[in-house]
């Protein structure tokens, strides 16, 4: 059910985005589509444990968080430095596992895993204060100059 569930969200998510968003809205949406997409090679490549660290998916959120961070910085808009910073926590969880592999399996998932919600939700806000932006003032500058 958890997994139907957010398979929905993440779908309907980023629909949202590359249907209304604007340019950081979209970018942002084509990392994540990028993001998932690459987690069915590392799922056939290396087994889905969480007792030692995942190197394959420290490797997704690395590459996520610095092309989110190169958005952050060039967008006019606040939210992507709050995907970015969400994004943060599933680095930490990678690093904190590499320094201390007593971290309990549960604890490393739930933190690699559980930012994805809010990392779609803002995405979403993001989205929906670009279109309300458009409606209330007629353009919504994407980029910083």
């Amino acid at each position: 059910m958890r997994i139907i569930f957010a398979l929905s969200l993440f779908i309907v998510c980023v629909i949202y985005a590359l249907w209304k968003g604007g340019a950081p809205e979209r970018a942002v949406a084509v990392i994540f589509i990028v993001m998932a997409g690459m987690d069915p090679f590392v799922h056939a490549l290396t087994p889905v444990t969480y007792a030692k660290l995942d190197p394959g998916h420290f490797i997704i959120d690395l590459l996520g968080w610095a092309a989110l961070l190169f958005i952050a910085l060039r967008a006019s808009r606040f939210w992507p430095l709050w995907v970015n910073s969400l994004q943060t926590i599933s680095l930490i969880a990678h690093v904190a596992k590499f320094l201390d592999y007593s971290i309990h399996p549960f604890v490393y998932a739930l933190m690699q895993v559980s930012s994805s919600y809010l990392l779609l939700i803002t995405l979403t806000i993001g989205t929906y204060n670009h279109q309300a932006r458009l409606r209330r003032i007629g353009s919504d500058p994407p980029w910083r100059r």
